[in-house]
């Protein structure tokens, strides 16, 4: 999906080189994606680490992308592997969930992504939705299988949709649409 041409650096606290299970999830899921179909005016990626699905949004939709991550030097090796792959229309922020003004400003979006743990997609599940735009398509990833129902529970009480479910070694990716 992201092509041989891009250079990442995962620094000291930015996850994401592409290889982990629920990485390769969320490109997948985004793969799966029809631009003809779906193509969004604009995309947050929560828990961007070191960016590959922020420039996989960027890349694959031409939309401007938010990219958040509650770690600082995960932001700024964020904003170094944009600078060293051309990556543009990218805002990269520090915040932990959707608490910041830049990200409220510029909601609502019409896609998300959160490739977090369970715990944190649990407390942002409610978030999420008022930051999804009608129609919008919400990606979850970080899920290990025995914590599926819980998260399914939870995202499916806000009104939400499950129309596809994707499984890599242990790890699921779920996508959602409003």
């Amino acid at each position: 999906m992201m092509g041989d041409f891009v250079t990442l650096s995962a620094g000291a606290h930015a996850f994401g080189d592409g290889a982990h299970p629920t990485t390769r999830g969320m490109l997948e899921a985004l793969a799966m994606l029809d631009p003809a179909e779906f193509s969004p005016r604009s995309a947050c990626d929560m828990g961007a680490g070191s960016g590959i699905i922020s420039f996989a949004i960027a890349q694959k939709f031409q939309c401007p992308v938010v990219a958040v991550d509650v770690e600082a030097s995960a932001v700024a090796t964020l904003k170094e592997n944009a600078a060293r792959n051309g990556v543009e229309g990218l805002l990269a922020l520090h915040a932990d969930g959707f608490n910041h003004r830049e990200i409220a400003a510029r909601a609502p979006y019409d896609l998300i992504t959160m490739n977090i743990l369970a715990e944190p997609l649990m407390r942002l599940a409610g978030d999420a939705c008022t930051h999804l735009a009608e129609e919008g398509v919400l990606m979850l990833s970080g899920i290990l299988q025995w914590q599926e129902t819980q998260i399914t529970q939870a995202y499916a009480s806000l009104g939400l949709t499950l129309s596809a479910r994707l499984v890599v070694g242990d790890w699921v990716t779920l996508v959602w649409q409003k």
